[in-house]
């Protein structure tokens, strides 16, 4: 005996699929109103639903995001492309955030643009993490190259490829000659 399976119509599917996800995602009119944002539009902004549907998505800006940023964006998605960048954006409390977004037209049958579809995801805190990398690494780059003694990292095939001052100068001193070689 084989038990037969609901199916659920695809637009309901979907529908959960954009609930659920974890991307704040939000549709606009041709002139960026808010149609629709996801509970993680909600989450990520802090502004509820009620409060963004009929406003202009501007009221994310912070205004800080150069202009020409805007523009790129706007010559992009007026061409009926997809357009990708960070742009900082502004929370209902009015702190501060990177988003990574995505803007994509949506065309109707006749090929013109009826909506916009709008992904974005904080990424501060990785934007965060990776300047404290860098920091760091430029850190340790300066005490590597200040060290008083001779420091060379060599890849696998006996080449050097990170060396300090002071091999630079031995290496000077050597009148060119590899001061590391196997």
């Amino acid at each position: 005996m084989s038990e037969e399976k609901s199916v659920t119509p695809p637009l309901e599917v979907f529908h959960e699929v954009v609930e659920q996800s974890s991307v704040a995602i939000s549709i606009t009119d041709q002139n960026a109103r808010i149609l629709y944002a996801n509970p993680a539009f909600n989450r990520v902004t802090g502004y509820e639903q009620e409060e963004v549907v009929g406003q202009n998505e501007s009221i994310l800006s912070d205004k800080s995001t150069p202009p020409l940023v805007y523009k790129n964006m706007w010559q992009t998605l007026l061409e009926k492309k997809a357009w990708s960048g960070v742009l900082v954006n502004r929370r209902k409390d009015t702190s501060r955030y990177l988003a990574e977004l995505t803007i994509a037209p949506v065309l109707d049958s006749s090929g013109g643009v009826s909506h916009y579809l709008g992904m974005h995801r904080d990424v501060t805190e990785v934007h965060r993490l990776e300047q404290e990398v860098l920091n760091q690494k430029e850190m340790i780059e300066s005490l590597v190259d200040a060290a008083p003694v001779v420091i060379a990292l060599l890849n696998l095939e006996g080449e050097v490829v990170r060396s300090n001052q002071a091999y630079q100068n031995l290496s000077e001193d050597m009148e060119g000659a590899a001061p590391a070689v196997e």
